[in-house]
């Protein structure tokens, strides 16, 4: 039990230095640029962005399918406030009863370059017959991670896994996450 404990602990720590290095660029206002006008339809806002895709709206089936346990899913990885109003957040876990892994997807309307230029992150290596980037977290730590990105028409995204300490990763993270990244990629956004 504790060992699982300080595991979620070190998980949230290093999902959330990770986030906040990504975000203390993100936010704020562009001088000079026009403020949007006030929307007048009756559709309701994604809470965690007002312009990025929403990584939650990929249908369960898919999830299901990529091997994701469609009933972890959850918007934040602490509490119910957005990390940043500039990132929409989905994060799953393999399947229950014994995870080894979470799998975050981050969406935003920044672009790739702004992810590799001002993110937490390194090594973004183009992947052959795959229009996604591998990359690994600049912050190294003992757990398991790896991630990929995508750069599309309305901004970027990335999928990132991350393993827990108390169980052992059952294969390559990078294997992985590139597996589920190709599971997934008919529902997410076009490449640019």
């Amino acid at each position: 039990m504790e060992r699982s404990v300080v595991s979620a602990r070190r998980w949230l720590s290093a999902g959330v230095v990770g986030v906040v290095l990504l975000v203390a660029g993100c936010g704020g206002v562009t001088e000079g640029a026009p403020a949007a006008a006030p929307s007048t339809t009756s559709a309701i806002a994604t809470p965690a962005s007002k312009a990025a895709w929403d990584p939650c709206t990929i249908p369960d089936e898919a999830i299901e399918a990529a091997g994701l346990a469609v009933e972890t899913k959850r918007q934040n990885a602490i509490g119910e406030e957005p990390i940043s109003p500039d990132w929409s957040t989905c994060i799953w876990s393999n399947p229950l009863p014994d995870p080894w892994y979470f799998l975050g997807i981050f969406s935003s309307k920044h672009t790739v370059d702004y992810l590799r230029e001002r993110g937490p992150f390194e090594q973004f290596t183009p992947i052959d017959g795959f229009d996604g980037l591998r990359f690994q977290r600049k912050i190294k730590y003992d757990e398991v991670s790896c991630g990929i990105a995508f750069g599309h028409d309305g901004g970027v995204l990335y999928l990132i896994l991350d393993g827990w300490i108390s169980a052992e990763p059952l294969v390559d993270p990078c294997a992985e996450v590139e597996r589920v990244a190709r599971s997934l990629r008919p529902f997410l956004p076009s490449s640019n």
